[in-house]
């Protein structure tokens, strides 16, 4: 008779125990684990030679979560506009961006480009050893930056960036990431006049010397 009459209670206590870690799990535990990065895109235009400029991209990762993340296919993509081009919106399928079809992909037959060190999409050839070691991993507050170096017409007036990339849930799940930015692109006579300047400096430096 006893053991009916504390039964009740400890299906109550099991229970709230059951509620309370579906809670944790639901609320607290996912979403520690959900991606929560930081993505910055910068480039630097490094100088002009043969009528183009060679330019440094500039993608920094910062992991503002508490736990570690796996990060794939990390593609930089960078669209450019010429002077004499127009200024018109993009199709509705990509909500009207601004329109940039020029490319430097299209100098190697539209082959998407990715940031050397990070690894791509295994093929289905490729056996569980290798599925394993090809992971990118970014530790909870940690930063990596990823560097691309390439060129573009001397003619292009403003260059679009755009870097993005797979982040691995579990569960045999991905979420894609992406950021991008527009940078104006120097006028080349106004670079020439500024490393002659810095040139004549350093020059009178070591005369001083």
């Amino acid at each position: 008779m006893k053991w009916v009459e504390i039964l009740p209670e400890y299906i109550k206590a099991f229970a709230i125990v059951v509620g309370a870690g579906w809670a944790y799990w639901k609320f607290i535990y996912q979403r520690q684990r959900e991606p929560a990065t930081d993505i910055d895109i910068d480039v630097r235009f490094v100088g002009v030679q043969k009528e183009k400029w060679v330019i440094e991209v500039t993608c920094v990762l910062e992991n503002k979560s508490l736990v570690r993340h796996t990060y794939r296919d990390f593609q930089v993509t960078v669209r450019y506009l010429e002077r004499t081009d127009e200024i018109t919106d993009g199709p509705d399928g990509i909500n009207y961006p601004l329109e940039a079809p020029k490319t430097i992909d299209d100098r190697i037959d539209k082959v998407k480009r990715f940031f050397a060190g990070v690894d791509r999409a295994n093929s289905p050839k490729d056996g569980m050893a290798q599925r394993h070691r090809n992971q990118n991993y970014i530790n909870p507050r940690q930063q990596f930056r990823h560097r691309y170096v390439t060129w573009i017409p001397n003619s292009a007036s403003f260059v679009w960036v755009q870097c993005k990339f797979n982040f691995s849930l579990g569960w045999h799940r991905e979420q894609k990431t992406n950021s991008q930015r527009v940078f104006r692109v120097p006028d080349a006579a106004v670079n020439k006049e500024i490393k002659d300047a810095e040139d004549k400096l350093n020059s009178s430096v070591s005369d001083a010397a």
